[in-house]
């Protein structure tokens, strides 16, 4: 253990996020309360998912395929509403499985605690998740700053154009920011106003919907990763712990010991390499072996708890990693399109924004693959830590126990998408491959 503080709460910033954007009021584990909608809650949630949620991705939803859309609006909408579509299927996943998710983070937070813990990486690990937090919000932010940003001036360029026109001539449409369906007329500055924020307020509760849940469940699954990588190191020190706590056991005893080649050590003031030896000139072997089986044994059980944990966050989540590969493949598909189309046009702004989207919608598939494979790669070294932990120093029975976690460790941990891909690096690689062969088929379609 180390001697900095203990990081508690380890998803306060997504915690907060998703009570405010009416997802559930999830509770910290530390506060012993398992309600996720009390009292006026349950109401406010209610309200901002039927607006938000249902409301605004319903009108969404529907602009791509009402009336003639030229092919940069189409674009544009429609990378949009493959990914706030899909994610409905995460919503549902954080509301009817709210249950085990708590349980999963309960285990990292606190049931992990009653074994092996190394602080200071599980503090890396927040800051960690922190960042990884802020740059999708950042990139998030960009997309939807810049999508206002290009809408003002289109509209400011839509007032000039109009200013310039007679009183007979026939005015062009004023359009939105965000290509959405809008059941009213808001041509005139009051209505256009008003519905410019509804809008506004609109992509910034949705997006972060979509940014809170990626961010929070690849989180999740890199704390799970350093829990393994802490284990590692539980295994890797469990002898030296042990002989340690032996020794320090025994500093009662006041007279210098005499170790085997005539030296003498101070106990207050022993020098390390010489501390078993010590040890074992005060202990039975047999002391000394009931010790080091209770350091593995709680190795064993931490283990096991981990696996369990995985397992039972793959289960629970499966479904949402086939969302997050099915909406990230479209979405990327059309993101590539949106932007060699602006690219070609010189639409600066416009390219920023597709520029923006296309970095977040890599970083949101990166999160879950790249965090995915580390877990899977920390599990699988756990077979290694076995190795190294001074198991020829252990007594027979010992070894065959350490023989049994060896045997599990080589058995891979995966989180799936409902069983048809894994996550991993070579998914991440396969799923840009596939997009970028559709956006060749596209651009070549659009050329004919």
């Amino acid at each position: 253990m180390t001697s900095e503080g203990r990081p508690r709460r380890y998803f306060a910033l997504h915690y907060s996020l998703l009570r405010f954007l009416g997802l559930g009021w999830w509770h910290h584990p530390d506060e012993g309360d398992t309600r996720n909608f009390p009292g006026w809650y349950l109401y406010y949630s209610i309200i901002t998912q039927l607006v938000w949620v249902v409301g605004f991705v319903g009108l969404e939803t529907i602009d791509p395929f009402i009336g003639e859309k030229d092919i940069d609006r189409f674009m544009f909408s429609l990378s949009f509403v493959i990914t706030h579509d899909l994610t409905l299927i995460k919503l549902c996943i954080f509301y009817f499985r709210n249950d085990q998710i708590q349980d999963i983070v309960r285990t990292l937070e606190i049931e992990l605690y009653d074994y092996y813990q190394n602080d200071k990486k599980n503090q890396a690990t927040v800051r960690i998740t922190k960042i990884l937090t802020s740059s999708f919000l950042f990139f998030g932010w960009i997309t939807i700053g810049n999508t206002n940003v290009y809408g003002t001036i289109q509209d400011l360029r839509w007032k000039a154009e109009v200013a310039g026109l007679n009183d007979t001539s026939l005015k062009p449409p004023r359009t939105l920011p965000q290509p959405i369906w809008i059941p009213w007329k808001y041509q005139s500055d009051r209505a256009y106003i008003s519905t410019f924020v509804l809008e506004t307020v609109g992509l910034l509760w949705t997006g972060h919907i979509v940014m809170t849940i990626d961010t929070f469940i690849g989180s999740v699954i890199l704390h799970m990763s350093s829990q393994f990588a802490i284990l590692r190191e539980a295994l890797v020190t469990a002898y030296d712990r042990t002989i340690s706590k032996l020794h320090d056991a025994r500093q009662d005893i006041e007279e210098p010991i005499e170790t085997s080649d005539g030296t003498t050590y101070d106990n207050e003031d022993g020098v390390h390499n010489a501390m078993e030896e010590i040890v074992f000139a005060r202990y039975s072997a047999k002391e000394i072996d009931l010790a080091l089986e209770e350091t593995l044994k709680n190795c064993f059980r931490q283990h096991q708890v981990l696996i369990r944990c995985v397992e039972k966050f793959a289960a629970t989540y499966s479904y949402g990693f086939m969302t997050q590969l099915l909406s990230s493949m479209a979405a990327i598909c059309v993101v590539m399109v949106q932007v060699s189309q602006d690219a070609s046009s010189f639409k600066s702004i416009r390219l920023v924004t597709s520029l923006a989207f296309f970095m977040a919608m890599i970083i949101q598939l990166a999160i879950q693959c790249f965090t995915a494979n580390e877990l899977t790669l920390q599990a699988g070294r756990v077979a290694d830590a076995v190795m190294q932990c001074k198991w020829e120093r252990m007594s027979p029975r010992l070894r065959r126990q350490l023989v049994l976690v060896t045997v599990r460790a080589q058995r891979p941990l995966r989180l799936s998408a409902a069983g048809f891909a894994n996550m991993n690096n070579d998914c991440f690689l396969a799923i840009m491959k596939a997009a970028y062969s559709y956006y060749a088929v596209l651009s070549q379609k659009q050329n004919i």
